[in-house]
């Protein structure tokens, strides 16, 4: 597989600052935080400046800065949770792709290690059903099998790349992005698209919604010839950077 435009990719994404000599001090003062931690429009805002502009925006980076940040509220465990439960939310919609692996992390480390306010069996059961979707769909993972009656079955495609592309023929987004994808593939001959419309009734589409974590439409997989994850949940135009 060509790296090199996930590496220059990843390069265009990381902030130009000096990232550790603006963060050094950046939650200096924490320890003594004593606000409301129900509902903190302001903590949770500084929260998301801090990850949106002076962490790297790569798993390691953004699990380790968590850490320092846990870390440092101690003994307060309401403001821990609030910032545990914010980040949760944050990384359960990343903006980058392996992001994902962030909501897995905050799972396995938190989540399912401590006693957090507000944390219950039934809402405990829906972290880890995400984060188990987000395990199996994490970048160069293989992608899961599926095969819709005769007419789509993935492990038959044999090309260099395959786009998973699941869409509602209804929805005007999906047809503009259907127009993208159509038009990438026919410049790209080593690309194959599987176009799955989910607007239907067949069975064997329903299972494809918790297969592929799909929430909304349109939704793109690319993967390569050995049907791994390259790329995912992005839009139609972005796959030639993975090619």
């Amino acid at each position: 597989m060509n790296l090199k435009p996930i590496i220059i990719l990843l390069f265009i994404l990381l902030p130009l600052t000096p990232i550790k000599a603006q963060n050094a001090h950046f939650w200096d003062g924490i320890e003594a935080f004593d606000g409301p931690t129900d509902e903190n429009p302001v903590l949770a805002a500084q929260i998301d400046f801090y990850f949106d502009k002076l962490v790297a925006p790569l798993p390691d980076s953004i699990t380790m800065e968590i850490n320092r940040l846990v870390e440092r509220t101690g003994d307060n465990t309401d403001l821990r949770d609030f910032i545990l439960w914010h980040l949760l939310e944050r990384y359960r919609h990343p903006e980058y792709m392996s992001q994902d692996q962030v909501f897995v992390w905050l799972y396995d480390h938190y989540f399912s290690q401590l006693e957090i306010k507000d944390l219950n069996a039934a809402n405990l059961a829906l972290i880890r059903d995400k984060a188990e979707r987000f395990r199996r769909l994490a970048l160069f993972i293989p992608a899961p099998n599926f095969k819709i009656n005769d007419s789509i079955d993935l492990q038959s495609v044999e090309n260099k790349h395959t786009v998973l592309f699941f869409y509602d023929h209804d929805c005007g987004v999906c047809q503009q992005e259907l127009q993208d994808l159509d038009s990438i593939c026919a410049v790209h001959p080593n690309v194959t698209a599987l176009k799955i419309d989910l607007n239907t009734d067949d069975v064997h589409v329903d299972i494809l919604y918790d297969l592929y974590d799909i929430e909304t439409t349109p939704l793109i997989y690319v993967l390569d010839r050995d049907k791994r994850i390259i790329g995912k949940k992005i839009r139609a135009k972005q796959i030639p950077l993975l090619l």
